[in-house]
C-alpha cells in the first residue's frame, strides 16, 4: 500500500496536431465551448473541455522540437497522459522513485493551480501526479 492517496482523475491529456480543428469537433459533439490557454514554458497551446467529472485537455505544440511534437512523431496523435490528483505529491514522487521510476521535472511545477510532475517510463501512457501546495 502506498503512503499517498489518489483522490481521482484530474484530467486526460491528449496530444493533437491541430488544436482548433480538434476542439471544433468536440464542441460540436458535446455542445460545450472549450477553454483555451497557452503555456510558453512548456511550449504548448491547450484546450480543455469538462465532460461529466473529467477534464479532457488537448495539447498542441507551439515550438519546433517540443516534447509534444516529438510525441506525435513517435506515436501519432492520442492519449499522452493521465493526470491523477493525489493528497501529497512529495509522497507520490517518493513512491515513484522506490518503484524504480523517474520524474520528468527535478522540481514540481505549478500547473492548473496544483503542483505537478510526470512519472516517466510507464507502459501505455504517462502518469502525471497533481497535488496541493503545502
Amino acid at each position: 500500500m502506498s503512503d499517498f492517496e489518489v483522490k481521482g482523475v484530474h484530467h486526460l491529456g491528449f496530444v493533437v496536431k491541430d488544436l482548433d480543428s480538434t476542439l471544433k469537433k468536440w464542441e460540436a459533439l458535446f455542445g460545450q465551448k472549450a477553454k483555451i490557454s497557452v503555456n510558453p514554458d512548456l511550449q504548448v497551446r491547450l484546450g480543455s473541455i469538462l465532460l461529466g467529472n473529467i477534464k479532457f485537455v488537448f495539447n498542441e505544440s507551439t515550438a519546433s522540437g517540443s516534447r509534444w511534437e516529438k510525441y506525435i512523431e513517435q506515436k501519432g496523435e492520442g492519449l499522452e497522459h493521465i493526470a491523477l490528483e493525489v493528497n501529497d505529491i512529495d509522497l507520490a514522487a517518493e513512491a515513484a522513485g522506490k518503484a524504480g521510476l523517474e520524474l520528468r521535472f527535478e522540481k514540481h511545477k505549478d500547473i492548473h493551480g496544483l503542483l505537478t510532475n510526470f512519472v516517466e517510463g510507464m507502459v501505455a501512457t504517462d502518469v502525471e501526479f497533481m497535488g496541493p501546495h503545502k
